[in-house]
């Protein structure tokens, strides 16, 4: 599978990493990227209420992706290419903006930031609104692929009995879950779907094969491979002009639709 749907625009030097003190990443995170400035996306933003959302593709089983809490609507990463290209394979995707407009980019105090979206009062209404929207439109099955916070409120939803068939989550942050006062390890365990997730080097071992999330979630039929090399955000910010991060990005996207073309 090529990479020319999700891009990233390459930077000269080496982009500063996210240190831990100031989120949720692991240490030594990928930040934000910019859009490339030569990707055209091929669908079409609009909202659901007030809820900003891009669409793309065709067909009745649809995939919802839960953005990084670098979002995509005011920051620009490549999770429109991303949505791209799951649409290439035969499915109808909505990405969703849970932020409104507004990323964790610029922001001294970020985990305070992020538990201003809490899910009871936030969050799980709107991708709920969004599986009813894609229900609407014909769709039969719901799938979800989540990036960092988008795996919380991915697994999250699955453990709250949100009509999703299956998940991906590409370096995973369902730590969040602590944030919010919960036990993310509880939460895991209440998830009924078959969840794929791919840890980063640097992602916490509990979501590594053989850890506790992960083997909670074998258990439903997901899985978790974990990608040695890469730091947390690779998937959806990492500089593919390094050829290591483009091997991974590529691997991780083939595992994806593999996933979603078994379970969905």
């Amino acid at each position: 599978m090529g990479c020319c749907s999700f891009r990233s625009s390459q930077p000269s030097e080496p982009p500063l990493l996210i240190p831990v003190s100031r989120g949720c990443c692991p240490p030594d995170s990928w930040p934000a990227c910019q859009k490339p400035d030569d990707y055209k996306p091929k669908g079409t933003e609009t909202k659901i209420g007030e809820l900003p959302v891009y669409s793309v593709g065709t067909g009745d089983k649809a995939i919802l992706v839960l953005p990084d809490i670098f979002g995509w609507s005011s920051n620009q990463g490549r999770l429109m290419g991303i949505a791209d290209t799951l649409a290439d394979q035969g499915y109808r995707v909505l990405l969703s903006d849970p932020f409104y407009g507004d990323s964790a980019v610029g922001k001294e105090d970020i985990m305070g930031w992020v538990t201003q979206f809490p899910f009871e009062k936030r969050i799980g209404a709107d991708i709920e609104a969004c599986v009813k929207h894609l229900q609407d439109q014909g769709c039969t099955q719901v799938g979800a692929v989540g990036f960092c916070w988008g795996v919380w409120a991915l697994c999250k939803s699955a453990s709250m009995g949100v009509l999703l068939k299956c998940g991906v989550g590409p370096h995973p942050s369902t730590r969040l879950e602590g944030a919010f006062g919960g036990d993310e390890q509880a939460m895991i365990d209440k998830v009924n779907i078959p969840v794929l997730i791919m840890p980063a080097g640097n992602d916490p071992e509990n979501l590594k094969e053989g850890g506790a999330i992960a083997e909670s979630l074998a258990k439903k039929g997901g899985k978790s491979v974990t990608f040695p090399d890469m730091q947390h955000g690779w998937c959806c910010r990492g500089d593919l002009g390094q050829a290591e991060v483009k091997r991974d990005v590529e691997a991780a996207m083939k595992h994806m639709v593999d996933f979603f073309k078994s379970n969905l």
